[in-house]
């Protein structure tokens, strides 16, 4: 049988009208194949595009919030200690963040959706630590440490959008003129902060020192 089948093959012409046919079905499924899958990669790409898109806006719109925060925690800082300052620094702390919940995460690289989802966790620790710092702390120091975290937070959430963005093919986010010169505003005053920071934190340790140096220990053991 099998060697029928080679003879019947070897006996057909290239010129056939079933040969013909056969072929040029298999360039038809070849051509239907290669444009399906160029237009499932086009779509993929559109939809990684729209996804970033999303979440890069998102996250540019927490930076301008905490931009705001920041602004209402200087106002808060500047009132008269008393009553009405603790009344002011309570209404200020870093501002909740979440993605919109039509993202189509699906569409994105595991890699990708574990460093975006690393954010809002991120976020979420240093409100806690504002919370807890609150409990104990002045209301002007607690205004200060909400004006630096919303700093912090401004900034990388600026980075990871622009990362996102450069990552699919988004387009470059172009501020209007209030938010020209917010990242540089934003890296300046953490930088600031940090030298602010740092003294008052060598202050404090040469005072404990020289506190120290000034209780003198007993000679001789007390009699009974």
């Amino acid at each position: 049988m099998r060697q029928e089948w080679l003879d019947s093959l070897q006996r057909l012409s290239w010129n056939t009208p079933i040969v013909l046919a056969l072929a040029s079905a298999a360039v038809g499924s070849v051509t239907t194949l290669a444009w399906i899958s160029a237009r499932d990669a086009r779509d993929g790409r559109r939809q990684r595009r729209d996804a970033a898109l999303e979440l890069a806006l998102s996250l540019e719109s927490y930076a301008r919030t905490c931009r705001t925060m920041m602004h209402k925690a200087a106002w808060a800082a500047s009132e008269p200690v008393g009553l009405k300052s603790l009344e002011a620094s309570q209404g200020v702390s870093i501002p909740a963040f979440a993605y919109p919940d039509k993202i189509h995460w699906h569409v994105l690289s595991r890699k990708v959706i574990s460093g975006l989802r690393e954010y809002p966790v991120t976020v979420h620790a240093a409100r806690e630590h504002v919370e807890a710092f609150r409990e104990f702390g002045e209301p002007v120091d607690v205004c200060s440490l909400v004006e630096y975290e919303c700093a912090k937070a401004a900034v990388s959430a600026l980075a990871l959008a622009r990362a996102t963005r450069r990552r699919h093919g988004a387009a470059t986010w172009k501020p209007g003129a209030p938010d020209s010169a917010m990242e540089r505003e934003l890296s300046d005053f953490i930088a600031n902060a940090e030298e602010k920071r740092k003294a008052v934190l060598e202050r404090r340790a040469e005072a404990t020192a020289e506190r120290r140096a000034d209780v003198k220990p007993f000679k001789q053991p007390l009699s009974a």
